[in-house]
């Protein structure tokens, strides 16, 4: 557990809590392990705990009436997320799958209730969680009706890189494991489409191409200039 603090403790959600529920909350971490391609819930399982993402990436999906699956965020290390089914006590809404060998820190359900009957001043700390994600699906629902193809490429690309909200803009470089096809279907497009976008923004200086993975040289510049 204490090889994986520094990582939870890197989203700005987690940082800003004060000492005591930082600690409080890590205490109750359980560690799991988990290989490329294993699924950590379902869709309409019961939610069993809140989650932190130590190391490796998940894949958020929903598949369509056509069996075919949907990409809709890819989650890093030090994204928390889960709370949803915490408080409401539903089903989860999506399939999360690990897209790579993963390593997830899980406070189960029982023990984040005994933390909230414990700190209850923990509530406005999950508040603020839950209105991020609220802020990120609105942006996300603007950008789709309103924005260019392109301008939608760079908005799932700033979700990406700062895990929806949790992680501010960096001025060092990011490298995202991420197909063009992947893209392609955050923004209901194609590979070719993609492919053409990712080469204007590369001669921009705003990204580099590679096989299977875009860089982004200097996050907070994507940014500000979009």
């Amino acid at each position: 557990m204490n090889n994986f603090r520094s990582v939870l403790a890197s989203s700005s959600w987690f940082s800003s809590l004060p000492d005591h529920l930082k600690e409080a909350l890590l205490s109750k971490v359980r560690i799991k392990h988990l290989k490329s391609g294993q699924q950590l819930h379902a869709k309409g399982e019961e939610g069993v705990g809140f989650y932190g993402i130590c190391a490796g990436r998940l894949r958020i999906v929903t598949v369509n009436v056509d069996g075919s699956e949907m990409l809709l965020a890819l989650l890093g290390p030090g994204t928390w997320f889960g709370e949803i089914s915490m408080f409401d006590n539903l089903p989860r809404t999506h399939d999360s799958v690990c897209e790579i060998d993963s390593t997830v820190a899980i406070i189960p359900k029982s023990a984040f209730n005994e933390l909230l009957r414990k700190f209850p001043e923990l509530y406005p700390h999950f508040t603020a969680l839950l209105c991020a994600r609220v802020r990120s699906a609105f942006q996300f629902i603007d950008s789709s009706a309103g924005l260019s193809l392109k301008h939608q490429l760079v908005k799932r690309l700033l979700m990406l890189t700062t895990s929806y909200g949790q992680h501010i803009p960096k001025d060092s470089a990011i490298t995202l494991t991420l197909s063009q096809e992947s893209l392609a279907q955050m923004i209901n497009s194609c590979r070719q489409t993609v492919n053409k976008l990712l080469g204007e923004l590369q001669n921009e200086g705003l990204v580099k191409r590679h096989y299977g993975k875009i860089t982004i040289p200097q996050p907070s510049e994507l940014f500000k200039n979009y």
